[in-house]
């Protein structure tokens, strides 16, 4: 008995940690029943999505353990003379950050290093307001790139996009949402900042930085089919298990299976008449609030997987599921990022930060999509 209420405990854990995971295997192993298994499975998976998805996790494992992240973030806070400076700092910075490296690596990086800065000399509403203006900022800057986030990577390479069609569709919401930051930084007073540094001397391994780097730029290549996608695969598992091993227990694998279970579902229901119908009907004219609302109840990843297989508007989709990352806390995986790491830090404010994170989240989710509208 003890045991069985072990594995419970555990199997719950697990449930709760990756939700959307299971969700994928479960979509995957019902689907099956109706369409059983065959070699047309092998042709659902997208694999050059999986092989970027997996350099560029890799890579900025890379980057992150040669000390350049901790680096960047430790200096640029050193000019924050008050708590709406610091405020700044973290958010601009956040916003254009997660255009390069994700932003879940974005907030990895940078909500630490805020929490440990408003630690004693900040409100709880303060930081509340802050985290979330970042965890916003993440998703909104990262929607700019076709490498800032996993939905934008499958899109991007899904419908093959031009990169001025992926530019020219996404910005107009991108640089709304910078306004609204701007608007959101006002309402944080200037109060005196006491606590503006961490400690912590951080050194640069320049060899490995080097390396990586060069890496992340033939990775960013192939995302943008300049370099063949296994040449550069190759490439970074030979340099990850030559310089450092380890950096593979740092890839988000649970993404990478949560794209494989998508795929098997979505795949199959492709094949069935009655539900690719029922999809390509409702989506119709409406991609962009379909998958804006998609996104508030299976997160804008899936919600991108699912949906590209029924609408032949690819910039319509990318806004939808930008837009949608603002939202419930589970629209955006990033943003349960944010919240575990407030809520381990400060467990008596995670629900006042919900609240918090649900209003603001609100604010841009009806902005943006009224953007979307008029441009």
């Amino acid at each position: 008995m003890n045991t069985f209420c072990f594995f419970l405990e555990r199997a719950k854990s697990f449930f709760f940690r990756e939700t959307v995971l299971c969700i994928a295997i479960a979509a995957a192993a019902v689907s099956i029943f109706f369409v059983p298994p065959s070699s047309a499975y092998l042709g659902y998976i997208d694999w050059k999505v999986l092989s970027c998805l997996f350099c560029l996790m890799s890579v900025v494992a890379g980057l992150r353990a040669s000390g350049a992240f901790d680096i960047l973030a430790s200096s640029i806070l050193r000019f924050a003379g008050n708590v709406r400076s610091l405020a700044a700092i973290l958010i601009i910075t956040t916003f254009f950050v997660a255009m390069a490296i994700t932003n879940d690596v974005a907030l990895i990086t940078f909500v630490p290093f805020a929490l440990l800065l408003m630690r004693n000399s900040i409100s709880w509403r303060t930081r509340a307001h802050i985290v979330t203006l970042q965890t916003i900022a993440a998703n909104v800057g990262s929607s700019l790139t076709p490498v800032g986030n996993p939905q934008n990577l499958y899109l991007f390479a899904y419908y093959h996009m031009p990169s001025e069609q992926f530019f020219a569709g996404i910005f107009p919401i991108v640089i709304t949402g910078f306004a609204l930051l701007i608007l959101g930084l006002t309402r944080i007073k200037p109060q005196t900042l006491y606590a503006q540094h961490t400690g912590h001397n951080f050194s640069l391994k320049k060899k490995r930085f080097s390396i990586f780097i060069v890496l992340f730029i033939l990775s960013v290549l192939t995302v943008f089919r300049v370099l063949d996608y296994r040449l550069v695969t190759a490439l970074v598992i030979v340099a990850v298990l030559v310089l450092d091993r380890e950096l593979l227990l740092h890839v988000d694998y649970s993404l990478l299976f949560t794209f494989l279970g998508f795929f098997v579902f979505i795949g199959n229901l492709q094949r069935i008449e009655a539900v690719r119908s029922l999809l390509t009907a409702l989506i119709g004219e409406n991609t962009v609030l379909v998958s804006a609302l998609a996104s508030q109840l299976i997160s804008n990843v899936p919600a991108a997987i699912l949906l590209s297989r029924f609408t032949p508007d690819s910039v319509a989709l990318l806004r939808g599921v930008s837009i949608g990352g603002m939202g419930t806390i589970i629209a955006s995986l990033a943003s349960v990022i944010s919240f575990k790491f407030l809520s381990h830090e400060h467990p008596s404010e995670a629900l006042g930060y919900l609240a918090i994170f649900t209003k603001w989240n609100v604010i841009f989710f009806v902005a943006l999509y009224l953007v979307n509208l008029v441009v």
